[in-house]
């Protein structure tokens, strides 16, 4: 067929017409080469829903589970709060069901319980802490969420606490209390504390 083509064609005919259907052939593996050399995509993260917390931690109050993407995770109990860590005073008023509420708290900074219990920050991203939340989970399974960039000295500087007291009673056998001394409602005052975990947010 070429040889018919070629004394029927000028030479420059001719050189187009082969040009023409090297192209096409080219063009025609092209696909099978591209998959061939394309590298494997990469397989989609396996995600996996992460038990219920209330599976976790003490079934009664008076104990902290501390938990999550920490170092050294613990059971406190509100004495150890009270005794292993600065103790601060605040006296905070927000709004409730009930109508306004003022009371006068003392415990330690939620920021310090889990500075001590050494958070896993990554070292190969930048600010990697703004990427993070603490959840904290009460005994009757109420939970509450706050930045770890909100309780950041360096950030937010929420002095959150885990009281250990309130307007002078002790909260040994209730349970410590988170307070949001910023907030105008009190919905993240949450009482009863049994857990507390850090979690990673960022993707």
């Amino acid at each position: 067929m070429l040889s018919q083509i070629a004394r029927r064609s000028s030479p420059l005919r001719l050189v187009a017409a082969v040009f023409a259907l090297a192209t096409a052939v080219i063009l025609s593996l092209l696909p099978s080469w591209g998959a061939q050399a394309a590298p494997p995509a990469p397989a989609a993260p396996v995600v996996s829903d992460a038990a219920p917390l209330a599976k976790a931690v003490p079934s009664a109050p008076g104990r902290v589970l501390l938990l999550g993407r920490i170092a050294h995770p613990l059971v406190l109990s509100v004495n150890d709060l009270a005794t292993r860590y600065p103790q601060h005073t605040q006296t905070v008023t927000f709004q409730s069901g009930a109508g306004p509420q003022t009371h006068t708290y003392t415990g330690p900074l939620l920021y310090d319980v889990l500075q001590a219990a050494k958070p896993s920050f990554r070292a190969d991203v930048k600010n990697d802490s703004l990427r993070y939340a603490v959840v904290v989970h009460a005994s009757d399974n109420y939970e509450s969420v706050v930045s770890f960039p909100e309780i950041d000295p360096g950030f937010g500087n929420t002095a959150s606490l885990l009281a250990v007291t309130e307007d002078g009673t002790s909260l040994a056998t209730a349970g410590p209390r988170l307070t949001a001394p910023k907030d105008t409602k009190g919905g993240r005052y949450v009482s009863n504390v049994v857990a507390v975990a850090l979690v990673r947010a960022g993707l």
